[in-house]
């Protein structure tokens, strides 16, 4: 006998009933007796028995008033043959999805897959909006003319299916999300509209892969207008809740023809105004709509921080390729949007494609880790337990059963503890705090590090008001500090002690991880340390495995 825990729904809204789904495969047809129990960081803020059948059970949790709250739950079934059977799983509660966008993708669009395996692997990864990759019958012309149809890339695609499954997408509370290319266009498009394309200095068009077209964005082109229709039909005639727009980040810099005129355009001053210009065309069918801009290599981030897009989105590519890298892309997106906007970022891991299926594993893991303790989030997995390797979202691999199971603990993690991890008071203070004569915070060990360096513990400490937090990401036994290569399993770390200053006597100290089985908090026993720099709190922190969060409430 076995049990799948699972909220109904990827996100609710406030004041929304919540449901969870407890799935209990059994052949015999018994009643049996459970305690659901609902968490908040460390306190249980709800508790309540019911009675559960073989197959699904949607289960009653309530309403929460809750503006931003990630919350924990646990399930233990009595009566089984193992005396009590228990499952876990997190939901949040916002006032606006916009507030935490979990970003995932789908790809395959043919007759054949009209099942919905895919929707449903999605939300029991909490992912509330999802990139729709490739669904288009030509990037200059959005929405098919008929139902079935070949893309630009030779793919097959049904318009039934994808109607489909932006039904049940937004039945299980996600976000349907258009790709569409904002400058790309077929020959035949092109061939009708030169003087509406970008040239190079030679006055030779550019082109991306010898297939795609680069159309002039600029507001004076016509094809700044025809874009935006197209991505108007997508929502208007299929149903989509906004459209994610793609660039190639080059070029960055290009040549308008337009009316026989020779002009130079920079591209990083266009992407703000055609951004604004969608969204108040979309605006137009439904106010509750979103953009995604894709930023790629981390750029023109700064001149569209402040667009009506709904996050910083950042493609990341080489330079970019250590720990820390991932840490000041995240920190200088929210610096582009005032901190106002989610980061995600689409760092797409090679390893599942060039390397040992274990390495790709431990990459995933800590690259996770590393993410979400900065403060992002990550497009990496969907369809069917897919994981992205690369640009083109069809080629994707696929996470053995294993790696599935850990990175949904690591996303239930992640959406448990989404007030220390998301809430956009909580200010990293890893450089200023840590270190020399900073002794805010201090370690009985040598080998951590506040930018991810190999072989040690990267220490992420962020703090408001109310929290304290230190997520800790074991990287001893790492070999470098390159996000896109595959890892080895870390070394298990013993032994941590941790002396940290508090202006007063605190509530309590907690610690939580999801290489644990519950992903529970649990109180760590501390004691007082006054000496002629203040007061601290020091205490002692269970091994790390390769991701733990230790959180003091004030």
């Amino acid at each position: 006998m076995n049990v799948d825990l699972y909220p109904e729904k990827a996100q609710y809204i406030s004041n929304e009933k919540v449901y969870l789904i407890a799935d209990i495969s059994q052949d015999v047809n018994n009643l049996y007796e459970a305690s659901i129990q609902i968490y908040y960081l460390s306190n249980m803020v709800k508790e309540e028995r019911v009675k559960l059948k073989p197959g699904k059970n949607k289960i009653e949790i309530g309403r929460f008033d809750s503006i931003f709250a990630g919350y924990g739950a646990q399930i233990s079934i009595f009566g089984t043959e193992e005396e009590s059977l228990t499952a876990y799983t997190a939901f949040d509660v916002v006032s606006d999805p916009g507030k935490s966008i979990r970003y995932g993708f789908l790809s395959d669009f043919s007759e054949k897959d009209g099942d919905m395996e895919d929707v449903d692997n999605l939300r029991k990864l909490h992912i509330n909006m999802v990139q729709f990759y490739d669904w288009s019958y030509r990037h200059d012309e959005l929405v098919a003319p008929k139902n079935s149809y070949t893309d630009m890339m030779d793919k097959e695609i049904d318009l039934e299916i994808i109607r489909k499954k932006i039904t049940f997408l937004k039945k299980y509370g996600m976000k349907p999300m258009a790709y569409g290319a904002v400058y790309a266009a077929s020959k035949d498009f092109y061939n009708k509209h030169e003087d509406w394309a970008f040239y190079t200095g030679n006055d030779e068009v550019f082109k991306f892969i010898d297939t795609f077209y680069i159309m002039n964005i600029a507001k004076e082109c016509p094809w700044h207008e025809h874009i935006i229709k197209q991505y108007k039909e997508a929502v208007e005639k299929v149903g989509f809740s906004g459209i994610h727009m793609d660039t190639y980040g080059f070029p960055k810099t290009a040549f308008s023809k337009y009316e026989g005129q020779s002009k130079l355009i920079k591209l990083g001053e266009e992407f703000a105004t055609l951004i604004n210009d969608t969204k108040e065309s979309l605006d137009e069918i439904d106010e509750d709509t979103y953009l995604i801009f894709n930023n790629v290599g981390n750029w023109p981030v700064e001149p569209v921080g402040q667009s009506k897009q709904a996050a910083i989105y950042v493609e990341v590519w080489n330079p970019y390729e250590r720990y820390f890298h991932i840490k000041q892309i995240i920190q200088d997106a929210r610096k582009a949007s005032n901190n106002k906007k989610p980061v995600i970022l689409a760092a797409y891991l090679a390893p599942f494609r060039l390397e040992e299926l274990d390495k790709a594993g431990y990459a995933a893991y800590i690259l996770t880790a590393a993410i979400v303790s900065n403060g992002g989030y990550h497009l990496l997995l969907g369809e069917e337990n897919a994981v992205l390797t690369q640009g083109y979202y069809s080629d994707y691999s696929k996470l053995d059963s294993l790696q599935s199971e850990i990175l949904r603990k690591y996303y239930d993690f992640m959406i448990r503890y989404m007030n220390l991890f998301h809430d956009t008071t909580m200010r990293d203070v890893s450089m200023t705090h840590m270190g020399w004569d900073n002794y805010e915070y201090q370690c009985n060990f040598d080998n951590w590090s506040s930018y991810g360096e190999a072989n040690k513990i990267w220490l992420t400490l962020r703090e408001n008001d109310f929290y304290k937090s230190i997520s800790m990401i074991n990287l001893c036994g790492c070999k470098d500090d390159l996000w896109n290569k595959g890892k080895d399993k870390p070394v298990i770390q013993k032994g941590m002690q941790f002396t940290v200053f508090v202006d007063k006597n605190i509530k309590g100290i907690y610690y939580a991880s999801p290489d644990q089985k519950d992903s529970k908090s649990y109180s760590i026993d501390f004691r007082y340390v006054n000496t002629d720099k203040g007061k601290f709190v020091q205490f002692d922190v269970p091994d790390l495995v390769i991701w733990s969060l230790i959180y003091i409430e004030l």
